[in-house]
């Protein structure tokens, strides 16, 4: 009788342990799609001590760290769960090249995903891709995407649009040219319009103050140097403020379609 009872205390405490297991995962769960990335993370730390053998737990423990902002942490980790790179499954191996790509740390991001089994070479291709858009080696990223062995993939033709926005680009040298030849018209061609106007009119203002005054009083009055001075720095300014203000119209354009790309991937992947 003392026996079936111990019997059924140790039943109980074994159920109410499974119970208990199950209401942690669903916390933890809960924690990472509402927000709550760091607290997720130390659930989920608790669960992978109990079950270390869960690759799921592994991923979601790996997700919480690249979510949390937390990378350092989530590389560190991924490297004492996963001693061996190279044999990472596919879920939290994904989790470990987000976490790389997400540090910055692209040589050895191309290094794990080339080398790592259970990635498919389509998805080392699209990775690759990838790197090379954040890195802005565009001409790398076409030749990239010519070994896509699906031509339906949909990250590849998403990548493919991007691509061909990258080649829209404005020239910097053709805006300050366009300035050189009429102040204000490389910025209005880089979209910067008002600063173009104001570049034109002041300019010219003080070009016709110059010659207003030089007409009136002569070449020596020192109004229509002054003038004429002023005009002359900001129309070269004019010339300058196009080539930069273009270079940065690129380079926000480039920010957009890399958020762009980081939308694609984090769709599929």
């Amino acid at each position: 009788m003392r026996i079936l009872f111990l019997l059924l205390i140790s039943f109980s405490t074994i159920a109410q342990d499974l119970y208990n297991f199950e209401n942690s995962k669903k916390y933890g769960d809960y924690l990472l799609k509402s927000g709550q990335y760091e607290l997720a993370g130390k659930e989920f730390e608790r669960l992978v001590y109990f079950t270390p053998e869960s690759d799921t737990l592994k991923t979601q423990l790996l997700k919480s760290y690249r979510l949390s902002n937390q990378t350092n942490i989530g590389i560190f980790r991924t490297k004492q769960l996963y001693p061996d790179a190279q044999t990472i499954p596919f879920a939290p191996a994904l989790e470990y090249a987000k976490l790389l790509m997400q540090n910055k740390d692209w040589e050895n991001a191309r290094t794990f995903w080339t080398n790592n089994q259970n990635f498919k070479p389509d998805d080392k291709t699209i990775f690759n891709t990838t790197s090379e858009i954040f890195n802005n080696d565009f001409k790398a990223a076409r030749n990239s995407l010519e070994n896509i062995q699906n031509k339906e993939f949909y990250v590849a033709e998403g990548y493919k649009t991007i691509l061909e926005k990258e080649t829209h680009k404005k020239s910097p040298a053709l805006a300050g040219i366009m300035s050189a030849v009429v102040p204000g018209t490389g910025k209005a061609y880089s979209n910067n319009w008002k600063d173009g106007l104001v570049s034109l009119f002041f300019t010219a203002g003080m070009a016709f103050q110059s010659y207003r005054n030089f007409n009136k009083h002569g070449v020596n009055n020192y109004r229509g140097w002054l003038y004429g001075g002023i005009g002359f720095g900001f129309y070269l300014g004019n010339i300058y403020g196009s080539v930069k203000s273009t270079k940065d119209f690129n380079k926000k354009k480039i920010n957009k379609l890399q958020h762009e790309a980081s939308d694609i991937f984090n769709s599929y992947y």
